[in-house]
């Protein structure tokens, strides 16, 4: 069976309305577009209980044309800005113009980050979890970003919580959107879902894992240990 591929939507997504797709309160990338992003930003990093050194090198998951991006550009030293479209990516490097700390690294979508061993010291990733197609690469992306991150780095990841009530509250968000014009009916948009036991199953051997749930999303907080 041919595996679901999320790059070939996202990457018409970006060229159809990128900002809609990332945000959708937004209909196109406006200051206050990037300007929610920094808020965002310095939001989840106080829930997580998680800070960015001015020295760090960090790893964003799903940085899309760069409406966090720019904020983690002010906060660390580095910043892999990481998507499965290259066509969002682009977008991102012009819109990242002037910006010279950070490099920009396309995926495959199966859940590999192409990065050596302990190369970061954090890992972030918002609102792209949800939409990967696949418990397995969501599972996979979670593991890698622990790998990738040194000991005593942390990995802090949104993922969709499960539960009947919100799958029927995601189907008639997805419906409303499709109903609208948008393409939410795709495995890429609409994602699957993972549990606490299965993202412990994947990190708990190498880090202290916490879980949080808000609303519909589930955050995991992994600090990453001595091997």
């Amino acid at each position: 069976m041919r595996k679901p591929s999320s790059k070939a939507f996202w990457n018409a997504a970006a060229s159809e309305n990128a900002a809609w797709y990332i945000a959708t309160k937004f209909s196109s990338e406006t200051d206050e577009f990037f300007a929610s992003g920094a808020r965002e930003v310095d939001h989840f990093l106080r829930q997580g209980g998680v800070a960015i050194a001015s020295t760090d090198r960090l790893l964003e998951i799903g940085s899309g044309v760069g409406r966090m991006t720019r904020r983690f550009a002010q906060l660390a030293g580095r910043v892999t800005a990481s998507d499965v479209s290259g066509e969002m990516l682009a977008r991102a490097r012009t819109n990242l113009a002037g910006v010279d700390n950070v490099d920009l690294l396309e995926l495959s979508g199966d859940g590999d980050l192409p990065l050596p061993d302990g190369s970061v010291d954090a890992v972030f990733s918002y609102i792209t979890m949800q939409h990967v197609p696949t418990a397995a690469a969501q599972e996979r992306y979670f593991a890698e970003a622990i790998r990738v991150t040194r000991p005593g780095g942390w990995v802090y990841m949104q993922f969709r919580r499960p539960g009947l009530r919100l799958r029927v509250l995601d189907w008639v968000g997805h419906i409303t959107h499709l109903a609208k014009g948008r393409k939410t009916l795709n495995r890429a948009w609409r994602g699957a879902r993972v549990s606490e036991r299965s993202l412990s199953r994947v990190g708990a051997s190498a880090a202290r894992l916490e879980f949080r749930s808000n609303g519909r999303h589930m955050w995991a907080l992994a600090r990453v240990e001595q091997p």
